[in-house]
């Protein structure tokens, strides 16, 4: 009968144990969508949990959020503020989202005032944080829209 108890005891503790490390453990897609979220609610300080210290922000094109931005405070001040002064009302709704290893695609619909088109995004993820980042933008209707 001890026996029986103490198996009974190991196998509930290893379940108990291995559903709270799946709570706690986010997928590379989950990370992704939270970093959307954060920076949709503003919430800087969050977003930049979910980003290694050394994250790489590239934006293709000739805009002023264009270039290669290292962590996540360059990324802020460079292009999230940015995006704010040129694209009042930015948003952005997720279409589709695709996980090939650790790389993260986002199909996104793009709006701002006077603003209406697709970007696709694409994440590297490492550990639960997001490592890379580079936008596919339509820099034409970017360029068009933007308030200078």
């Amino acid at each position: 009968m001890k026996k029986l108890i103490f198996m009974a005891v190991i196998l509930f503790s290893f379940s108990v144990n291995a559903a709270h490390h799946k709570q706690n453990d986010l997928t590379n897609e989950e990370v992704v969508m939270k970093a959307y979220s954060t920076f949709a609610e503003g919430d800087n300080e969050s977003w930049s949990k979910l980003h290694s210290n050394d994250l790489k922000f590239t934006v293709y094109g000739d805009l002023p959020q264009s270039g290669t931005h290292i962590g996540a405070e360059a990324t802020i001040k460079n292009v999230f503020e940015v995006i704010q002064k040129h694209w009042p009302n930015f948003k952005l709704e997720k279409i589709n989202i695709d996980t090939v290893g650790d790389t993260v695609y986002v199909l996104n619909h793009m709006t701002a005032d006077n603003l209406d088109t697709y970007t696709l995004h694409m994440f590297k993820v490492k550990n639960g944080k997001i490592k890379s980042f580079t936008a596919f933008d339509d820099t034409d209707a970017l360029k068009l829209s933007m308030i200078k």
